[in-house]
């Protein structure tokens, strides 16, 4: 086998294990990351999803009135993924294209209603997303009892990637939370 060829099965190994890196991780133990979800972030001309607008002031209101923050891509590239109030321990997302315009229903599977969600094993949850421009990754965190009186909160996490408009699982739910230090989106 000559130098070249030798030189390219290494590269070739070290993209195939680069490409099961993702899928591997997880099994490891070691949680996905953002960067392993690159996508381009979209810097044109966004399309204001119809639910935002803004007040006489210049703020930010989402279709219910409450404050929001300005439309901008801050997930997957070209979304913009929102968190909103629905009362006390009530929260629900919507997630808007600003580069074609238009709303994925998808994000409705991490909504938190009246009444407060219960899991399996008796706990109230609300989920808190964590995301970013750059990246096709969601962290979601199941933030447990919440608004119930309980001496120590519990928390839960599972990963999601965003592809061909759909949310897919990547790993379980864990039984903590990996993100400390870092405010959700």
């Amino acid at each position: 086998m000559t130098y070249r060829v030798v030189q390219c099965a290494i590269l070739g190994c070290a993209v195939f294990l680069a490409f099961l890196k993702p899928l591997s991780a997880q099994k490891d133990g070691i949680a996905p990351q953002f960067d392993q979800f690159p996508v381009d972030v979209y810097h044109g001309r966004i399309k204001i999803p119809r639910e935002f607008h803004k007040d006489t002031d210049g703020l930010w209101l989402d279709d219910a009135g409450k404050p929001a923050s300005s439309p901008r891509v801050n997930f997957a590239g070209e979304y913009y993924l929102a968190g909103h109030s629905c009362g006390t321990c009530c929260r629900y997302y919507t997630l808007n294209n600003l580069r074609i315009g238009g709303v994925s229903s998808q994000v409705n599977m991490f909504d938190a209603g009246e009444p407060t969600p219960i899991t399996k094993d008796g706990h109230t949850y609300i989920p808190i997303l964590f995301f970013k421009p750059g990246s096709r990754l969601l962290i979601v965190q199941y933030e447990y009892d919440l608004c119930t009186p309980v001496k120590h909160n519990k928390c839960r996490q599972r990963h999601f990637v965003f592809e061909d408009g759909r949310f897919r699982s990547l790993s379980k739910t864990l039984q903590s939370c990996t993100i400390e230090g870092q405010e959700p989106e």
